[in-house]
């Protein structure tokens, strides 16, 4: 079968695959790859107290790692963030044993600069993210209860530095155990930027160049040009830390995921959402405006997932929410098609077939590949 006719700009780049550098920036291409690096400070975490404190990170860099927290002694966070696969399992979806979960383990990389946690965004901080796991059946599986008294078996004299006594009537609540683990966790988390890449050094260099192949290059055309990647994949972190519908096929249970349609539902309960009564400095019901218009009901929800950071992203696979394309090259073809629809809700409008030739994906993943973490 013949591939489709490519757009004018996608024959111009062709031409340049045959030994022709692609023309220099305009100003707008300049801005909007500037817009993309260097990556900034991470912003406050403005409901934990303790989010960077060294010493709240190094205590969560311990409980990171230790199995203790989990029903059967031998489940750690680490065990599906492996800091040796950018901090996740490289598995389809997560699987202790317990039953397999139904979504792809995301990395922790990047984690201060979130605003919406899970795929769903079920969380609205690090640190309520963290309690999560710990309390999922197929996950941690524990409760607690059990989070509370392994604090205070092996944790209690740190944790006590930073929080103050964990004993009286205040310390024997164990939703408070529960939070402060999950904050110092937070502050561990916080130690781990987004991958440095070689794309922020082409940046840097710019108007210089001479750090990416012509192919490289060309595929940073396209992501910012005809293929509008950087629609949703924008900003220093290549996301817009929004939901968006692709349409994906449906998993092999053959259920559609909600995706935030329910967890907008879940975060509005979440007791460890910024206006608990967990969160420091908490506003109360009139603060958190980013919870105040909320609205579940949201018609571009149901089935919508969070847009992932490519910063990594050549080392992160499998790819999309349910770990359903095995490397880049399969969501590429994925996009260039766009096959099917959407089971509930529809696909995001923006959407369109890409509609490109084996060369333009080849060189998009090139592109993609600089964004890898460089050692």
């Amino acid at each position: 079968m013949n591939p489709p006719p490519l757009r004018v700009a996608g024959v111009l780049l062709l031409l340049g695959a045959a030994g022709c550098r692609p023309e220099g920036w305009s100003a707008e291409e300049l801005r909007l790859i500037r817009s993309l690096s260097p990556v900034p400070p991470p912003p406050p975490s403005p409901t934990n107290g303790v989010a960077d404190l060294p010493e709240a990170a190094a205590l969560g860099a311990r409980i990171f790692t230790d199995p203790g927290f989990s029903i059967d002694g031998q489940t750690s966070c680490a065990t599906c963030h492996r800091p040796d696969r950018a901090f996740t399992d490289g598995q389809r979806v997560a699987d202790l044993g317990r039953g397999a979960g139904t979504r792809n383990v995301p990395t922790v990389l990047g984690a201060a600069w979130g605003t919406w946690f899970f795929w769903d965004g079920r969380a609205d901080s690090a640190w309520a993210q963290a309690t999560g796991p710990l309390l999922n059946p197929s996950e941690h599986a524990t409760d607690a209860a059990a989070v509370h008294a392994r604090v205070m078996a092996e944790y209690r004299a740190p944790m006590e530095a930073l929080f103050g006594p964990l004993s009286g009537p205040a310390g024997d609540r164990p939703e408070q155990s529960l939070a402060q683990v999950g904050k110092v966790l937070e502050a561990f988390e916080r130690t781990l930027p987004p991958p440095s890449t070689r794309f922020d050094r082409y940046v840097a260099a710019l108007p210089a160049g001479g750090l990416f192949s012509p192919e490289e290059e060309r595929g940073l055309r396209l992501f910012i040009g005809d293929a509008q990647c950087v629609s949703c994949h924008n900003g220093p972190l290549l996301s817009d830390r929004s939901f968006h519908t692709l349409g994906l096929p449906l998993p092999p249970t053959g259920q559609p995921d909600p995706g935030r349609a329910r967890g907008a539902t879940d975060v509005l309960r979440d007791p460890f959402n910024c206006r608990g009564e967990w969160a420091d400095g908490a506003p109360g019901p009139q603060g958190c405006p980013e919870l105040r218009y909320l609205d579940p009901s949201f018609p571009d929800w149901p089935a919508a997932f969070k847009t992932p950071s490519l910063r990594g992203v050549g080392q992160t696979a499998p790819y999309m929410h349910d770990g359903s394309m095995a490397s880049l090259t399969e969501v590429l073809l994925f996009y260039n098609r766009l096959p099917g629809r959407a089971e509930i809700g529809h696909r995001e409008l923006t959407l369109q077939p890409l509609r490109f030739q084996e060369a333009d994906l080849a060189a998009l993943e090139a592109f993609l590949r600089t964004m890898d973490a460089e050692p």
